[in-house]
Formats: C-alpha cells, structure tokens, sequence
C-alpha cells in the first residue's frame, strides 16, 4: 500500500469513522421494515434531540479535558424546578412562556456554579460533578416525587409542536449546534477551548483566561442538558422524577464515539452529530425488531465499548496522519 494510500486511509478513519458506521448501519435498516419512512426517520430525529443536548455540552466540557457528570440530573432538575415555581411556588407570576425561559437558566446557573467550585477551588470535576448529580436528583424527587403530568401547551410547545409536520424539537437541536459551531469555528472562544485542552498552561500563556473559559464551558453545558430536559419534557408531555436517569452512560457514548478524546484538546462537532444520530438508529432499529429490554441495556454496553476502542483507533490515525 503506498504513502498516500495510506495517508487517505488514516484520514478517513480520524475525521469520518462516524459517517462510514452511520453508512453501515443506515443499510442494515432499510432491511428492517418500516425503518425507511418519511414518519420514522423524524422519529429518530426527535428523540436523538434531547440526547444531542447533553452530548454538546459534555462535548465542550471534555475539549477542556474535564468531566461533567451531573448533565443527566441537570436534564430533570431545570424543567423540574421551573415547572413547580410556574404551577406551585408562583402561579400568578410565572407563565409557561416564562418558565420556558428560566429552565436553561436554571441549567447555567447550575453549571457555571458546579464550574466555578471545580475550577476556583481545583476540586476534581469528576467528584464534584457527581456530588452535584446526587443533590439534584434528590432535588428533583423531593420537588416532584409523583410527577406533574397535563402540563401548558405553552410550556411543552417546544418539544411537542410540529412545524410544516416536522418536530420542533429538531430545529432546535439543529439551531443549538449551528450556533456551537459558530463559536467553535469562527470565533475566539472556539480556539482558547482547544488550546486548553491541548496544554492549559501554555494556553495560559498565550493569554488565554483558563478559568473564565473553562468556568463558561461548565455553564453552557449546564445550559444545553437544560434545553435537551425541555425538550424532553415537552415530547412526553410531562416531568417525572428519573427523568434522564442513567442516560449519561449514553450521553459519554455518544461523544467518545463522535471522536472526543478524553485527554482533551481533540473532537469535532460534526463527530458528536453524528454519533448522536448512529445511537438514535440503534435504539429505533431494536424498538423495531421487538428486542427485549434486557438486551437493549447488553447492547447499549457495546455500543460504549466499541465507542471506547473507536476513540483509541481514531487517536493513533490521528498521531499516523501527523506524521
């Protein structure tokens, strides 16, 4: 095989291992009935919305070479704690519209506080997320231990509308990452959060402000679990208290597979698109094929193991590409 045979082959496998897995298995499901319909393919889109929320926001958190593992509890707590001050703590001040606006502030306020205890105080992000995921998990159970179910149209508007009989939800989703990959492309910040992870102290060298930066990419984390919780919410028409739970072993799935290095500094945002959507189909492909629950959580288990192989294969293509 020649050198630039060779140099083809390890480009392909660093920038788009994700496509050619989406190829593969895209094939394997126009074999399954029903899988190739108009109504099916916008329900994967809809329900890989969500899940693609809190895969950006672990995306950007581990570009910094941290870790956030309170996404999945941010995904429930935000519409958890708008929902009860809009039908309990203030129902004569909080309309549905407005409560809309506070779940992903409540999400980045979230974040930037769990952010700024890490960074500030150089506490493990690792422990101090999990610290954070168990508090709002009970949070979320003390607030609404049976649920809030009939909630406002307006409130659910975002998740559950359709637009020309496309789901809402997934023009936001889509909006989310246009408006990521504007700032990680085209603007500064998309450079200082590479920099980062690539050598935080020479980042800081450059002049870099390391802890605003990583502090902001914590927030905006929290905030894009809290839209992915909105979404959610609105699509099930409701909030119950294991809203999201587990789901961060799908959420780290997801942004391995998509090509994010755990070491930091190495990922792209087409990667984690794509990724979200190869899990999306898996999921559709054994709903299906009627496959048992108790193999789906077997296969979901592979899936995060060869997500952490493809991760490995990707990172020594990439190191062969540079050579």
């Amino acid at each position: 095989m020649s050198a630039s045979t060779v140099r083809l082959f390890s480009r392909l496998m660093e920038r788009h291992l994700i496509w050619v897995l989406l190829a593969v298995l895209v094939a394997v499901g126009l074999t399954v009935p029903g899988f190739a319909s108009a109504q099916n393919i916008l329900n994967v889109l809809w329900a890989a919305a969500p899940l693609g929320c809190m895969v950006l926001g672990l995306f950007l958190v581990l570009l910094i070479k941290e870790v956030d593992l309170s996404l999945e509890s941010t995904f429930a707590f935000a519409p958890a704690v708008a929902i009860v001050a809009m039908t309990v703590w203030a129902p004569d001040l909080i309309h549905p519209v407005l409560a809309v606006i506070l779940t992903p502030v409540v999400g980045l306020l979230v974040g930037l506080a769990a952010g700024a205890f890490a960074v500030n105080l150089r506490v493990n992000a690792f422990l101090v997320t999990l610290a954070t995921l168990l508090v709002m998990r009970g949070a979320v159970v003390y607030l609404i231990p049976e649920g809030i179910y009939y909630l406002p149209a307006d409130y659910t508007y975002l998740g559950e509308a359709r637009w020309f009989g496309i789901p809402v939800a997934i023009f936001v989703w889509l909006v989310l990452y246009g408006i990521a990959y504007v700032l990680m492309e085209r603007h500064r910040i998309g450079k200082e959060i590479y920099a980062i992870g690539n050598n935080e102290e020479a980042a800081f060298l450059a002049g870099v402000k390391v802890r605003r930066t990583k502090i902001l990419c914590f927030g905006i984390a929290g905030l894009a679990a809290a839209i992915g919780g909105l979404l959610e919410v609105g699509r099930l028409q409701s909030v119950v208290a294991d809203l999201g739970e587990g789901d961060i072993l799908m959420v780290f799935a997801g942004t391995i597979l998509g090509g994010t290095s755990l070491s930091g500094g190495i990922g792209r945002l087409s990667g984690v698109f794509g990724a979200v959507i190869v899990i999306a189909i898996i999921e559709n492909l054994m709903n299906l094929t009627g496959i048992a629950p108790s193999i789906r959580q077997m296969v979901f288990g592979c899936v995060l193991l060869v997500a952490i192989y493809l991760a490995s294969l990707q990172d020594r293509f990439a190191l062969r590409a540079s050579r």
